[in-house]
């Protein structure tokens, strides 16, 4: 799913793109301003594109601590992120959520979209989406 081309330190998915050694993203044509935190992040997500990462693996990656009981800094700081991608890229999910697993970064899911089959509108490929149940946001699990 990650594209390394051959120019090194950048990382591209479809109109997604990180400079690593700039600290620069851009999403939709659009150059986003990100916090540290927030680039230290998608970067530790990137890594594992299409794979859920969990919270305890994102604090440590991006604050070299444990995540402490009630601690809600990584949820905070990934609601700011997703705000920003999503602002960039209308329509477009990059960030989603797990509840009780974690995060996963995989741009290209429209919110429209069944993500267990989502269609590569370019290519007419069809992708599964393996793990759990797929929910775009803690609140889709709220009791009425």
């Amino acid at each position: 799913m990650v594209a390394y081309p051959q120019e090194p330190g950048v990382v591209r998915l479809d109109d997604f793109e990180i400079r690593l050694s700039e600290g620069l993203v851009s999403a939709g044509g659009e150059v986003l301003t990100l916090s540290v935190r927030e680039f230290q992040l998608l970067v530790a997500m990137v890594d594992r594109a299409g794979g859920i990462v969990r919270r305890d693996e994102l604090c440590q990656a991006v604050w070299q601590r444990e995540l402490r009981p009630g601690d809600r800094s990584v949820d905070v700081y990934v609601s700011k992120l997703r705000a920003k991608l999503e602002a960039a890229a209308p329509g477009r999910q990059f960030i989603h959520t797990h509840p009780g697993f974690g995060y996963r970064f995989q741009p290209g899911l429209s919110r429209d979209l069944d993500t267990s089959k989502a269609a590569n509108a370019q290519t007419g490929e069809t992708h599964t989406v393996a793990g759990p149940p797929q929910s775009d946001r803690a609140s889709d699990h709220a009791a009425p």
